[in-house]
C-alpha cells in the first residue's frame, strides 16, 4: 500500500513531545492512590518507584526537593495518596508521575515517621534493657535539661531541695518544643558530657524536664538527633517528658523513664526526712538492743558471781592436787607391782630355761662329744679311726683320736 499523497509523517521525537505537552496540559495536578513497589533512593536524592493496583501501574519519580519534606521513607508495599503532574519521559517514551506530596494512606505521616523510627532504632540496640545503666543511690550532681519560661524547672529544683539537699543541681536552658528544639535538646545532652568527661563537672545524672503537651508539642523528643544524643552520653539519663500516658523515643531510649517530671526527682533522691525517721528507729532500736545486752550480761556476771568457783576459786584447785598426789601414788603401787611381776615370770622363765639347758646335763657327769666340724657323734659307726674328737665336760674339753669303734651288734657274745 502506498503512503497517502501531502502525507507528512511525524518524528518520533516530535510525536512524544506533542503527546507530553497534551498530559501535561491536560493533567497538570492529579491525585493518585495505589501501592508503592520496587522503591529507589538515588544517590542524588531523587526517588524512584511504581505506584501499582490490581489493573495497572505507573512510573514515578519525586525531586530531591520534594523528597526532603517528607516525614516518612516510602517502602514497597506502603499504601500512599500521591499528588504530582503527568509528563513522559522522552527518552524512553514512557509517561511517569512527577510527584510533590506523598501521604501514608489509612495512617498520619507523623504516625508513620514514629514507627519507622522506632523500627530502625530498635534494630540499633537503642531500647535494650541490657544496655540501661543503674543510678547513684546519693546523687552529689544533677544536670536538668529545661525550659527556664516553664514552672517545671522551679518546681524540680524546691522538690530537690526538699528532698535531698546535698543534691548540686546544674540547670541547661533548651528549647523543648518548636523549630530547632531536638537540636538544642541534643548539643545541651553533649556540652554536658563534654564537661563530665574532662572531669570539670562530674554528674551523677541528667534528667530531660517538660510538662504536659500534644503529641506536636512533644515532636522534638521523638527525633532521632535526640535519641543518638541520649545512646552515646557518657552520663546516666533520666527522661521525664510530658505526663504518664506520654511516651516518646527519648523515655524509650533513655536509662530510666519518669512518668512525670517530680517522679524523675523522686526516682532519683533519696527522701531526707524518711532517712532522718528511718535513723531515728533505727537509734532507738539499736539503743534498746544494747541496753538488753548489757542487763543480761550483768545477770550472767552476778550468776556466775555465786559460783563457787569463782566465790572460793583455790579451793578447786587444791581439790585437784589432791585428786592428783592420789592418783601418782596409786600410779607408783601399780607400776612397782607391775614390775615385781615382771621380774616373777622373768625368773620362772629363766629357771625352766635352766633346766632345759645342755650344760645342766654336763654338770651331772655327763659328757657331749663332737667332731671336728661339729657335728654332734650320736653313734659309734659316725665317725672313722684317726678321726680327731671334741669331748665337752662341764669343766673344758677334751681332743682324742679315734683308735677303734664298738658297735651295739659287736657287743652281744
Amino acid at each position: 500500500m502506498a503512503i497517502p499523497a501531502g502525507v507528512r509523517p511525524l518524528t518520533v521525537t516530535h510525536l512524544t513531545n506533542v503527546v507530553k505537552l497534551r498530559l501535561e496540559e491536560h493533567f497538570a495536578t492529579v491525585w493518585v492512590t495505589g501501592e508503592v513497589s520496587n522503591f529507589t533512593r538515588a544517590a542524588s536524592g531523587h526517588y524512584y518507584f511504581t505506584l501499582k493496583d490490581a489493573g495497572a501501574q505507573l512510573k514515578c519519580v519525586m525531586w530531591r526537593s520534594f523528597a526532603l519534606r517528607l516525614r516518612f521513607d516510602p517502602v514497597d508495599g506502603l499504601s500512599i495518596i500521591a499528588r504530582g503532574s503527568v509528563t513522559v519521559y522522552p527518552t524512553k517514551g514512557e509517561y511517569q508521575l512527577v510527584l510533590e506530596e506523598l501521604h501514608p494512606k489509612g495512617i498520619g505521616a507523623a504516625e508513620l515517621s514514629l514507627r519507622q523510627l522506632k523500627e530502625r532504632l530498635l534494630g540499633k540496640g537503642y531500647f535494650d534493657p541490657r544496655r540501661k545503666r543503674p543510678l547513684p543511690k546519693y546523687p552529689r550532681r544533677v544536670a536538668l535539661i529545661a525550659s527556664l519560661a516553664g514552672a517545671t524547672i522551679r518546681d524540680m529544683v524546691e522538690l530537690l531541695s526538699q528532698r535531698w539537699p546535698l543534691t548540686q543541681v546544674v540547670v541547661r536552658s533548651s528549647l523543648v518544643q518548636g523549630d530547632g528544639a531536638a537540636a538544642s535538646v541534643a548539643a545541651n545532652i553533649r556540652f554536658l558530657c563534654r564537661f563530665h568527661d574532662s572531669k570539670h563537672l562530674p554528674l551523677c545524672a541528667i534528667i530531660l524536664c517538660r510538662g504536659g503537651g500534644s503529641s506536636e508539642d512533644l515532636g522534638a523528643f521523638n527525633e532521632e538527633m535526640v535519641a543518638d544524643a541520649i545512646f552515646q552520653s557518657s552520663v546516666p539519663i533520666i527522661s521525664a517528658i510530658g505526663h504518664e500516658t506520654d511516651v516518646t523515643i527519648a523515655d524509650l531510649v533513655a536509662d530510666l523513664r519518669a512518668e512525670t517530671p517530680s517522679a524523675a526527682v523522686t526516682a532519683l533522691t533519696p527522701d531526707r526526712t524518711k532517712m532522718l525517721a528511718d535513723l531515728t528507729a533505727a537509734h532507738g532500736r539499736l539503743q534498746n538492743a544494747v541496753t538488753s545486752r548489757i542487763r543480761l550480761a550483768r545477770q550472767r556476771v552476778d550468776q556466775l558471781a555465786q559460783r563457787p568457783a569463782v566465790r572460793k576459786p583455790l579451793e578447786r584447785i587444791r581439790d585437784l592436787e589432791q585428786h592428783l598426789d592420789r592418783s601418782a601414788e596409786r600410779l607408783h603401787r601399780a607400776a612397782t607391782q607391775c614390775v615385781k611381776q615382771a621380774k616373777d615370770r622373768l625368773a620362772a622363765r629363766s629357771e625352766h630355761l635352766e633346766g632345759l639347758s645342755p650344760l645342766q646335763v654336763l654338770h651331772r657327769g655327763y659328757s657331749l662329744t663332737q667332731r671336728g666340724d661339729g657335728t654332734i657323734v650320736r653313734a659309734a659307726d659316725d665317725v672313722a679311726s684317726g678321726e680327731v674328737l671334741i669331748t665337752k665336760l662341764s669343766k673344758g674339753e677334751i681332743r682324742s683320736r679315734v683308735i677303734g669303734t664298738t658297735t651295739p651288734d659287736e657287743e652281744q657274745p
